[in-house]
């Protein structure tokens, strides 16, 4: 199958959840013959650093690194339609140029949750520049990334009369146990990863947090990624006496791993994920897993997490207190954890979509 990927979210992503999928998408296509796809190059400029630090998938698709995102996309919006002769084309994001490209092909998009419908307070600005429901009307196919996606989609379009396939998402092998401690770890630590404001409810661990620091004197929290302390967050740490027990810092990806393989237990809070990638890392380094039993996050923990009612801060501070008092289940929950991730894999996720290729052109 000749199949066109669009540079869309190349263009916008220099990392991020949606961009990996298709790195990682692209990259299986380009190393596995069994799936019987070959890949149109994209011939553009993209910030995506997942494309732009992988040699053998930026010459395949023959991208270069653009000045900055405004240049890339601009060249995107501005650059003539695409009508090569393809038999599929999977659009990677929704901006209303994509609906132009390869109108003989069959068009395939990823719905990658609804959280725009859903929680409309938490719209982005790319949100009202996007074409999401033009996108879902004209596809041939739409591949989901959970099954919770999946059951919002219809539930909010109920008229909908298309083809879906679920795709989970995938752990790199690089995500393992036992992978040394980095220097500058704290010595015992609680783990966040990501975004923390609006639905990823990181106040309501924060809170948490403040229940049961006392209790546990020689624990950190420590928040990877999501941008420095907020007002909001310092305010609270102060009101809360926590002051030099949480700790935010930025990490490289190659650090990941032992960034949550040596966490005592990793928490993730979110009122909705489409999926949640934090949470199958997580899993795959034998980091024991407290989730929000929410949307697609029992999809991905399976009885390999324990789980509490998001916005519950009460019901997480429990939680946080039984794990971290208790050796012997965090150790079984390491197992159970690490069989648990075994079940996603970026060569399925891949397959899965070519399954859907070849659906749609049947």
């Amino acid at each position: 199958m000749q199949v066109a990927l669009d540079e869309q979210i190349f263009a916008i992503q220099r990392h991020g959840g949606i961009s990996r999928l298709f790195y990682e998408q692209a990259r299986q296509f380009l190393e596995n013959s069994e799936h019987k796809v070959d890949l149109e190059t994209l011939e553009a400029p993209v910030v995506n650093e997942y494309l732009l630090e992988d040699p053998t998938v930026r010459s395949a698709l023959a991208v270069r690194q653009a000045a900055g995102p405004y240049q890339a996309l601009a060249r995107y919006l501005l650059r003539s339609r695409r009508q090569r002769a393809v038999d599929v084309c999977h659009t990677t994001f929704y901006l209303p140029r994509g609906l132009t490209d390869y109108p003989a092909a069959r068009h395939v998009v990823t719905v990658y949750d609804m959280i725009p419908e859903l929680l409309p307070h938490t719209r982005r600005r790319l949100d009202f520049l996007t074409l999401k429901r033009q996108y879902i009307n004209r596809a041939d196919h739409i591949v989901c990334i959970s099954e919770s996606t999946r059951n919002d989609l219809f539930k909010l379009y109920p008229d909908l009369r298309v083809a879906t396939t679920i795709a989970y998402p995938g752990v790199s092998p690089r995500f393992q146990p036992d992978v040394p401690r980095l220097p500058f770890t704290p010595d015992h630590y609680v783990l966040h990863v990501g975004k923390r404001t609006s639905y990823k409810d990181g106040v309501t661990l924060l809170q948490a947090f403040a229940d049961i620091a006392d209790s546990h004197p020689d624990v950190t929290l420590w928040l990877v990624g999501g941008g420095s302390l907020s007002s909001e967050e310092q305010a609270l740490i102060s009101e809360r006496a926590v002051q030099g027990r949480v700790l935010q810092q930025d990490l490289a990806d190659a650090d990941m791993p032992a960034a949550y393989a040596n966490a005592l237990v990793t928490v993730l809070p979110s009122r909705y994920e489409g999926f949640g990638l934090p949470a199958v890392e997580a899993l795959a380094c034998g980091s024991p897993l407290i989730l929000a039993q929410t949307s697609s996050l029992p999809e991905v923990g399976g009885d390999a997490t324990t789980y509490f009612s998001p916005g519950d801060t009460r019901a997480l501070a429990h939680e946080l207190k039984a794990v971290l008092m208790d050796s012997t289940a965090r150790t079984e929950m390491r197992i159970r954890g690490l069989k648990q991730a075994q079940g996603f894999t970026w060569q399925s996720f891949a397959q899965s979509n070519a399954v859907a290729y070849e659906s749609t052109l049947a």
